[in-house]
C-alpha cells in the first residue's frame, strides 16, 4: 500500500535524524498549532489597524478561529470515528514513535483538520498571511507523520476536510459576523476592530478580503 510505504520511508527518516527528534516532536505536538494561531491573531491586529475594510477583515479572521474549533468537533464525532483507522504506532511494528500513542483513531488527524481550517481562513483574510500559512500546515502534516503517529493520507484528508469546512464556516458566516463588527465599531469595543476613524471604513459591499 503506497500510504504505508511512504509512512515507512518517513519513519526511516526520524530513525536517521535524531537531531531533529526535539524539534520535530514540539512541533507535531503544539507548536505547529500555536504559531498558526498567531498568524492568525497577527492577522487580527494588522487588519483592525490598517484595512479600510476592517470590520469585514476582522470578522474573518474571528470566524476562522470558530472554523477551527468546528472542524475539529466534526471530525472527532463523525468522520474519525466512521472511517476507524488504527495508528500507525499501534498497527505497524517496529516503529520510531516520538510521541505517545493514543488510543483514538487515525485518520483524518485531529491536528492537520484545525490546520486546514486555519490555512483557509488566512487565505480568505489576507494572500499574505495565506502563503506561509500554508507552509506551515504542510510542515505540521509531515510532522505528524514523522513522530510516528499518523500515515500521510491521515494528514492530507485532515488538511483537505479543515479546509473544506473553514471554507464554509467563514464564507457562510462573514455576513453576520461583519455586521456584528460594524455595531462593535461604536461600543467600547471599537479597539477589537478598527482603530480608524468611523468615516474611513467602507461598506463591506464595497469590499474585497483578500
Amino acid at each position: 500500500m503506497i500510504d504505508t510505504h511512504l509512512f515507512d520511508l518517513i519513519n526511516a527518516f526520524a530513525r536517521a535524524t535524531p537531531w531533529l527528534h526535539g524539534v520535530m516532536t514540539a512541533y507535531a505536538l503544539w507548536a505547529g498549532l500555536v504559531v498558526l494561531a498567531l498568524l492568525l491573531v497577527a492577522g487580527w491586529w494588522w487588519t483592525a489597524r490598517y484595512r479600510q475594510d476592517a470590520p469585514r477583515a476582522v470578522a474573518t479572521a474571528v470566524l476562522t478561529g470558530v472554523a477551527a474549533v468546528v472542524a475539529v468537533l466534526v471530525n472527532q464525532n463523525l468522520f474519525s470515528p466512521a472511517i476507524g483507522r488504527v495508528r500507525p504506532c499501534r498497527a505497524l511494528a517496529p516503529v520510531e514513535v516520538l510521541l505517545p500513542c493514543s488510543n483514538d483513531y487515525s485518520m483524518p488527524s485531529d491536528h492537520t483538520v484545525i490546520g486546514g481550517a486555519f490555512v483557509i481562513g488566512l487565505l480568505i483574510l489576507s494572500w499574505r498571511l495565506g502563503r506561509p500559512a500554508v507552509l506551515l500546515a504542510l510542515l505540521l502534516a509531515f510532522s505528524r507523520v514523522y513522530v510516528g503517529v499518523h500515515y500521510p493520507a491521515d494528514t492530507v484528508v485532515g488538511l483537505l476536510l479543515g479546509a473544506v469546512i473553514g471554507a464554509v464556516v467563514v464564507l457562510g458566516g462573514r455576513r453576520g459576523a461583519t455586521t456584528l463588527a460594524q455595531r462593535l465599531t461604536r461600543t467600547r469595543l471599537r479597539a477589537l476592530v478598527t482603530a480608524r476613524p468611523t468615516a474611513d471604513l467602507r461598506s463591506p459591499r464595497l469590499d474585497r478580503v483578500g
